[in-house]
């Protein structure tokens, strides 16, 4: 049996102990339980897509049969939105089965889906706030009453939804800017639960950590990171060091500024986007700054191409603030309700 065959085998054979293990939390029928039950059908998931990965060169019926139970996981783990993402690869490689086969193999997951997304489609009618927020294109209006308007709607969704990994990345957002960091850090935590591969999801919560946590235990937290910048990702050594920046503020402050500033230099090297490197130079120099006992001014912003940002910023602002946020806002860039995740 070659590597490949192998490696699916064990991917599905895993797949198929987790959903009975979700089964079992789902007879349980209390809100924690079905909750533990959608994160281990999006592990489920997972597990199905590595197994299709390992099937190039197999049938296109044996592929489509993965495709469908990875759909099946994600309809039934309570996520819509990311059911639909895998329907659409279900779509693509049913074009490659004879009909008769491919209407066969679906039979079981095409009327589950479509009652799936028509609950979805109607829970969201009606909800003005979340219907505003997707037309504006961002996760967070300006105004409080705002944000608790859209708050109260993704709740409601999650209700009813709680597998939908985007609506919890959506309530970490919202409740992080109204100051509810304890309710932030665990909105944010189920988001982490139902995809832990998620860098960006990683990355915030490094930050969020020094706001929502006792210090020792940010500290702790941070420390999973501590010695693997090299291949972390520019997110997570960017949101590192702001995270060292925030504790410094507090306690061994040039301790925690060369930390910071080896996780800044570190992600320099593997930034994917111009904005991201941008917000890695900015960090990088405001900790030369810091590290050298000067008081770090809007120049930073200038010398890193923030000049857009510096341009609008109130002259007399705290600096490192200002950096910190500008960087969170980068590192959450592009979100909406339909793809916050």
């Amino acid at each position: 049996m070659s590597i490949v065959t192998d490696a699916s085998e064990l991917n599905l054979a895993t797949s198929g102990k987790l959903k009975l293990r979700a089964t079992a939390r789902l007879a349980e029928g209390r809100p924690a339980a079905t909750f533990e039950a959608c994160v281990l059908l999006h592990e489920a998931a997972r597990a199905e897509r590595r197994a299709i990965e390992a099937l190039a060169g197999y049938p296109p019926s044996t592929r489509l049969a993965a495709s469908i139970e990875e759909c099946w996981c994600l309809v039934e783990g309570l996520d819509p939105q990311r059911a639909a993402g895998a329907w659409g690869r279900v779509l693509r490689e049913k074009e490659h089965v004879d009909a008769p086969t491919a209407e066969a193999m679906l039979v079981r997951l095409a009327p589950r889906f479509a009652e799936s997304d028509h609950r979805f489609k109607k829970r969201l009618a009606g909800m003005t706030a979340l219907a505003r927020a997707r037309g504006a294109g961002s996760l967070v209006p300006a105004t409080a009453a705002a944000q608790s308007a859209i708050h109260r709607e993704v709740k409601q969704v999650l209700d009813a939804f709680p597998g939908a990994t985007s609506f919890w990345w959506a309530s970490y957002r919202l409740l992080e800017a109204q100051n509810d960091n304890k309710g932030a850090w665990t909105a944010l935590a189920n988001a982490r639960l139902l995809d832990p591969e998620n860098r960006r999801f990683e990355a915030m919560s490094l930050l969020l950590s020094t706001r929502a946590l006792p210090e020792k235990a940010a500290d702790e937290y941070l420390g999973r990171v501590r010695g693997s910048f090299d291949d972390v990702g520019a997110e997570i050594c960017l949101m590192y060091a702001l995270a060292e920046i925030e504790l410094a503020k507090t306690s061994r402050p040039e301790e925690r500024w060369t930390r910071a500033l080896d996780a800044a230099n570190a992600g320099l090297t593997q930034a994917p986007s111009e904005g991201l490197r941008k917000s890695l130079k900015a960090t990088q120099l405001l900790l030369d700054a810091l590290l050298s006992g000067q008081e770090p001014t809007l120049d930073i912003l200038y010398l890193a191409g923030l000049g857009e940002s510096a341009a609008v910023a109130q002259p007399r602002g705290n600096v490192r603030d200002l950096v910190t946020r500008l960087a969170s806002l980068r590192v959450a860039a592009n979100e909406t309700l339909d793809h916050a995740a």
